[in-house]
């Protein structure tokens, strides 16, 4: 009977013990499991880190190129009639491949880069405004310019020509000797020079004064848009570092 307790007695501790180990077991596999998940998440959390970098990294590089691209043509462009200028449209297109990466930057944020983007994207489609509304302005001064070429300068000649005719009479009429009072036979032909003489430099003075008056308009509202165009490009020497600190702060605080 001693015998059968003593054996009962091992039975129930080894079981205990194989309980015991067996919770064991238990917790340390749960352990290992959590320790486990652990490292999977820190490595997912370190490669979505490392993508995401890498997509900003190309983002902001390809927005900078475009705005690289902007500021060149922005320098080459001139006005219509001048020989090699590339005109409007290249600079429309790059500001249109700007705008379209600011967009990407939106998306992939942070906010302060994106908001930065935005501003230099509005600041160089303001830029393309003005740039055409400068272009049109001088295409539209083109008639004028036509009318100078075509009109005042001839006009201008023919009063010099005709008061010149008009003098060389004059000159002759006094060269010759005049025996009597009455009026010499070429005076009158003299006056009527004289005469026309005024009326055609009278017009072409009339011509000067309105092609200087479309003019003087033309110079205000050029200089005007010049004057806006250099203010907008000032402003946005700030946004551009801005953009550019807010892009290095974000790439090195996402370094894994």
């Amino acid at each position: 009977m001693k015998e059968l307790v003593l054996a009962f007695v091992a039975a129930v501790f080894g079981l205990a013990g194989t309980v015991v180990g067996a919770r064991a077991a238990k917790k340390g596999a749960l352990i290992s499991a959590e320790v486990t998940l652990q490292q999977v998440r820190d490595q997912a959390n370190v490669d979505q880190a490392h993508w995401l970098r890498q997509q900003r990294l190309q983002a902001y590089e390809g927005f900078l190129a475009a705005w690289d691209e902007c500021l060149r043509i922005v320098d080459s462009v001139g006005l219509p009639g001048q020989p090699d200028s590339p005109g409007i449209n290249p600079l429309k297109e790059a500001a249109g491949r700007m705008v379209e990466r600011a967009r990407r930057i939106e998306i992939l944020g942070p906010a302060e880069v994106a908001r930065a983007a935005e501003e230099l994207a509005v600041s160089i489609r303001r830029d393309v405004d003005l740039a055409t509304k400068l272009m049109e302005l001088a295409e539209s001064q083109r008639p004028a310019s036509e009318r100078i070429t075509s009109g005042t300068l001839p006009a201008m000649t023919s009063a010099v020509e005709a008061m010149e005719e008009a003098t060389r009479r004059m000159q002759g009429l006094t060269a010759e000797e005049i025996d009597d009072v009455r009026v010499p036979p070429g005076a009158d032909a003299m006056f009527e020079a004289f005469e026309r003489a005024e009326e055609l430099a009278n017009a072409a003075i009339a011509q000067a004064y309105e092609v200087n008056d479309e003019f003087a308009a033309f110079l205000d509202q050029a200089t005007a848009i010049v004057a806006e165009l250099k203010s907008n490009q000032d402003a946005r020497e700030n946004t551009r570092e801005r953009f550019t600190t807010a892009a290095r702060h974000t790439l090195d605080s996402a370094t894994p």
